[in-house]
């Protein structure tokens, strides 16, 4: 569990405000100016206190996730919504979901074991309700290991098991219509997006058909 002196500093860095910009919103909110021996209430009220100024990531508008956390959050909520598993996509029911896991208010304020559990339980959540296996094989060609590939397989697999694409097409002809190429070795980032997006609206409609 992340410690509520590095939950503070996260924050801090989160919000980029300087030393004595910290010592201000400490003196302030709890009355002195050292973060030493700060205890969780404590935390929970600088924080309150740096938001309301206007230092805190809501008072940034939209939800400003960042970070190495973060960005990962990001990237396996939206694998997530192209596979069907969760129905809003927005950064806010991300952090919604965070807060549920560990308590804390933002993912930019998440590090070390807190951070770590984010990311295995959404790739937790992922593998048992969509069976992407995020398991690497050094054997295999390196894309085969990329997430973004793990997650393009499995809605390949989720939209042949419906009928939905026909279970003897190859992985270059599902992307091709999308991307103008037939090699999945040949998709850099951006092309990856473009696949799991169009692949994504697929899944969700066939999803929708069902449930109706």
């Amino acid at each position: 569990m992340s410690t509520p002196h590095k939950r503070l500093y996260a924050a801090k860095n989160a919000a980029n405000l300087d030393d004595e910009t910290l010592r201000d919103c400490l003196q302030a909110s709890i009355g002195r100016r050292s973060a030493k021996g700060l205890t969780m209430i404590e935390c929970n009220k600088v924080l309150a206190h740096m938001e309301a100024k206007g230092h805190g990531v809501k008072a940034q508008g939209a939800t400003q996730i960042s970070g190495a956390f973060g960005k990962k959050a990001v990237a396996l909520w939206l694998s997530a919504w192209n596979l069907g598993i969760v129905q809003d996509k927005t950064d806010k029911a991300l952090l919604s979901w965070v807060k549920r896991q560990t308590k804390i208010d933002h993912i930019n304020w998440v590090d070390g074991e807190d951070g770590s559990k984010v990311i295995d339980a959404l790739k937790g959540w992922i593998k048992r309700e969509a069976g992407v296996d995020w398991s690497t094989d050094q054997t295999l060609p390196s894309v085969y290991n990329r997430p973004e590939f793990k997650v393009f397989a499995a809605q390949v697999a989720l939209l042949k098991h419906r009928d939905v694409m026909s279970a003897h097409l190859k992985f270059g002809q599902v992307i091709r219509p999308v991307v103008d190429k037939g090699d999945v070795q040949q998709l850099d980032g951006r092309e990856w997006i473009l696949v799991m997006n169009a692949l994504g609206a697929k899944v969700r409609a066939c999803l929708v058909r069902e449930a109706h």
